[in-house]
């Protein structure tokens, strides 16, 4: 079809070996706030975009009306994790390699490593495509990689 000609493909992020994964070392984004609860559960707090500043009042009638009866909208949004994201969330530090991640997993939940380490993939990429980590990569990954991104689609940085 014309159309399959059309449509763009997007470019494949680098698949990383599982090797190269438990090297990285997971970082929190620090423009997020968090608070745990009295039940050792994280919630991640974050700031909504603030809507551009009023502009001049419009001349229009009901578009005044309606600007005052609508209630403004919410400053921040949240996340609740459950007790495992919790326990990655605090470990994303930037100081623990995902095989420490991991190994903590192992040795807290008595798990096989395949069986913390499959998860924790997952769980840290879509952390990472919500913007709410990124990767710091040892030099010879990210020379590797070169100016890539990771398959959570987060720029990486070297240590």
């Amino acid at each position: 079809m014309v159309f399959s000609r059309i449509r763009r493909k997007k470019p494949k992020p680098p698949s990383i070996s599982r090797r190269d994964f438990l090297r990285l070392k997971p970082v929190r984004n620090p423009a997020l706030k968090w608070k745990k609860d009295d039940e050792g559960r994280i919630r991640i707090i974050i700031p909504l975009m603030k809507p551009s500043e009023k502009k001049k009042k419009s001349s229009s009638r009901i578009i005044n009306i309606l600007a005052k009866a609508l209630p403004e909208p919410p400053k921040e949004k949240y996340i609740q994790l459950d007790e495992i994201g919790s326990v990655v969330w605090e470990l994303c530090d930037g100081e623990n390699k995902a095989k420490d991640i991991a190994d903590h997993l192992c040795r807290k939940y008595k798990l096989l490593p395949i069986e913390a380490e499959m998860p924790l993939s997952k769980y840290l990429n879509d952390l990472a495509k919500r913007g709410l980590i990124s990767f710091i990569l040892p030099e010879d990954l990210q020379k590797r990689l070169g100016k890539e991104k990771l398959p959570g689609g987060m720029p990486i940085s070297s240590s």
